[in-house]
């Protein structure tokens, strides 16, 4: 780099030069040097950040019945055979963009939290609301709602008598 030697830079606006304005390039360096290494800090910054948010979530990392074996919890969709007792009435809520997947993995937490041994949809096929429609619903989707444009998920955390 030589010091001393300015660049020329025009200032124009709609295409007519209206001045030019001399700057040292040693400066014209430095601030390009600095702007770069800014842009770089913050680029590593939230490449870091979307890195991180999504492995601290385990809840993120497994399929609702994955989850729930690792938490010891069972995941029933028909009812259950063996007497139980009810210990919580669970619910799973999120954003607009919240998977189902996450917002049952937020229930099996829940339901162990709760002291439950298996989680147990609100009703089953051919009762209450899935009474009736032509195409049942099945699996996960027993305990997914829809209320108010917005997407929940509830359940019911049980216990087995006698064990």
């Amino acid at each position: 780099m030589v010091s001393g030697v300015a660049a020329a830079i025009p200032l124009s606006v709609a295409g007519y030069v209206a001045e030019t304005v001399s700057l040292p390039l040693s400066r014209i360096s430095r601030e390009y040097e600095i702007v770069k290494k800014n842009v770089s800090l913050i680029v590593l910054s939230w490449a870091a950040f979307i890195l991180t948010a999504c492995h601290t979530h385990i809840e993120l990392q497994y399929t609702p019945e994955q989850y729930a074996r690792l938490r010891g919890i069972e995941l029933l969709t028909t009812p259950p055979t063996r007497p139980y007792e009810l210990v919580a009435n669970v619910e799973g809520s999120g954003g607009r963009f919240t998977a189902k997947e996450t917002m049952i993995n937020a229930m099996i937490d829940t339901a162990q939290k709760a002291g439950a041994r298996a989680l147990i949809p609100m009703e089953f096929a051919g009762e209450g609301r899935n009474a009736g429609r032509a195409k049942p619903v099945t699996g996960l989707d027993l305990f997914v709602y829809t209320e108010n444009n917005r997407t929940v998920t509830r359940g019911r955390a049980i216990r087995w008598l006698g064990n």
